[in-house]
């Protein structure tokens, strides 16, 4: 439109302001000129006149030419911007434009990178709960199929002993072997002393054990409450809390064995003082010996130690994975560290009094290797083969009863280190996921810090952008001010020239035409200047617009990077 409305001709000096066509003869070469005195000075004006309007009609034409100019690089701009949004005449409503847009953009990828963030953590705290219920299901189905195992030998250990002792009971011994076994009863009955004797002190033995345990546990448990308090104050409480259960759950389980190990030993030990009291011999004969309960002791001893060094192994594994995870937990992990040897000499000591009682019944192993010595002596003699038979029946019987015990032992240390290799796997895959968690942590961090950058570039694009405009503007608006300037001139010139010619009587009409021609021109050009105005509001509206579109744009293309 501003092309249209500009690309008219300018008119033609001589028809440009209404005047007819003037001679360029003498005043003397008009009819009647003779009586006209002061014709020629005023023809003189006229000329004036005429070479200041062409003067101003010139300047004119180089104003047409600035406006044509600004409306080709308005063009230039519009095209060289292909959408890139331009800001409005006033910088304050451009800079509440981009505020608005980088607020909306920053709080869109905050609010997403908040969302993926609190999808995650839900992920993790569902798949470490279905870690830990798949571990306490696995742990009640072992510890149900060992009772069912133990229970069910136990029941059948029972059963062979009672026939056994039935059987012995339903026979008799003969009046000759009476005199002669009267120093194997006394013997005999010092053995069941000393059995119970050992008994009574495996039986207080427990109850310190016991005791110490009661001790550990509840040092334990508030060292655990303690780190468990400390540990909430963290972002990672969840974790370590289930890390506290973990190492409360193997010391009860160790002490759970320990207590399940002595309660056994006892049984066994009273068992086998009935059987041997039952029986009225102490041991067997033909190269069979009673079954060592020092073995016993022994194999008592190494799975308590073997499980003490599974639970320092696992705290260590613990510790790694808590100064890892958390690191300002270092120091209780390493008190709870040296609380762990505590144990552990604790426990070194129990096993010097179980060694002291294995040498005990070394003892006793060789006081009954002197009775069978004696026995086998008398034998010689053969007056006692019957009873001899009869306890070798018995003992043999003890032998396969303790023989079944020690598979049912291994059996039971078997499932307990297969339940360990369980835990341990667990324990890797736990790692393995915290480990994935902090990855994925750092990797949107980077990606939230790749945003910052990019909006950061994106602000100062838009405040050249901005700067250049307003430049751009201020150029339009000081050359449409001189425009108005020049024109404003040339109405006081248009006055003046109105004044001259006020006494000219005959010249009135002439000159009131040339001053409305002047109008109307003046009138056009300020139509034209204002169309020319009209038209860059509209394309500054469409720039304004196209700015909005860029941001949608750039927003939805930001928000596609990030998913």
């Amino acid at each position: 439109m501003l092309g249209s409305l500009l690309s008219t001709p300018p008119r033609g000096s001589d028809s440009s302001v209404g005047f007819g066509v003037i001679p360029d003869g003498t005043p003397e070469g008009l009819e009647g000129g003779e009586g006209f005195l002061g014709f020629g000075e005023l023809a003189g004006k006229v000329t004036e006149v005429k070479d200041e309007l062409r003067t101003k009609s010139q300047m004119l034409d180089e104003l047409h030419g600035m406006v044509v100019g600004h409306d080709g690089q308005l063009k230039h701009l519009i095209e060289a911007a292909a959408g890139i949004p331009s800001p409005i005449t006033s910088q304050t409503l451009l800079e509440e434009l981009v505020d608005t847009k980088l607020a909306g953009m920053r709080s869109e990828i905050l609010d997403g990178f908040e969302a993926s963030l609190s999808g995650l953590k839900s992920q993790c705290e569902a798949r470490i709960e279905e870690v830990q219920r798949q571990c306490q299901q696995e742990h009640l189905n072992g510890q149900h199929h060992m009772e069912q195992s133990l229970d069910g030998r136990e029941t059948g250990l029972r059963k062979e002993l009672g026939n056994l002792q039935a059987q012995i009971q339903g026979l008799t011994l003969t009046e000759s072997c009476c005199t002669q076994v009267s120093s194997l009863s006394q013997r005999v009955l010092l053995l069941e002393e000393g059995l119970k004797s050992l008994a009574e002190s495996q039986r207080v033995q427990q109850s310190s054990i016991i005791g110490q345990a009661a001790q550990v546990e509840t040092f334990f448990d508030g060292r655990l409450d303690e780190i468990e308090a400390r540990l909430n104050a963290t972002e990672k409480a969840d974790t370590e809390e289930k890390m506290k259960g973990y190492v409360g759950s193997e010391v009860d389980g160790f002490k759970t064995l320990l207590d399940e190990k002595l309660r056994m030993l006892e049984e066994r030990l009273f068992v086998a003082v009935e059987e041997l009291g039952n029986a009225t011999a102490p041991a067997v004969l033909e190269g069979q010996a009673v079954p060592a309960l020092e073995t016993e002791l022994e194999a008592l001893r190494k799975q308590a130690q073997g499980g003490l060094e599974g639970v320092q192994s696992r705290l260590t594994d613990l510790e790694t994975l808590c100064s890892s995870a958390c690191p300002h937990a270092a120091g209780e992990v390493q008190k709870l560290h040296s609380e762990m040897e505590e144990c552990c000499e604790t426990d070194k000591k129990v096993s010097g009094q179980l060694d002291s009682h294995a040498d005990l019944l070394r003892r006793l192993n060789g006081t009954l290797q002197e009775i069978l010595a004696r026995l086998a002596r008398k034998e010689e003699e053969g007056s006692i083969q019957g009873e001899i038979t009869l306890l070798k029946i018995n003992v043999s019987t003890v032998n396969r009863s303790l023989k079944g015990l020690q598979e049912s032992i291994s059996i039971y240390a078997q499932e307990v280190s297969h339940a360990n290799s369980t835990w341990q796997q667990h324990e890797l895959k736990m790692a393995d996921q915290v480990q994935g968690i902090q990855q994925l942590v750092g990797r949107q961090g980077s990606q939230l810090g790749f945003s910052e950058r990019r909006l950061h570039q994106l602000k100062g694009e838009l405040q050249s952008l901005k700067h250049r405009l307003t430049g751009e503007l201020k150029g339009c608006k000081s050359a449409a001010l001189g425009a108005q300037k020049e024109i404003t001139q040339v109405d006081g010139r248009i006055s003046q020239v109105e004044g001259l010619c006020g006494s000219l009587g005959d010249l009135a009409g002439d000159l009131e035409r040339i001053r409305g021609e002047l109008e109307s021109h003046s009138d056009d050009y300020l139509a034209q200047v204002n169309g020319t105005l009209s038209t860059h509001s509209h394309q500054l509206a469409e720039l304004k617009d196209g700015l909005k579109d860029c941001l949608d744009k750039s927003g939805g293309a930001e928000k596609r990077n990030d998913h």
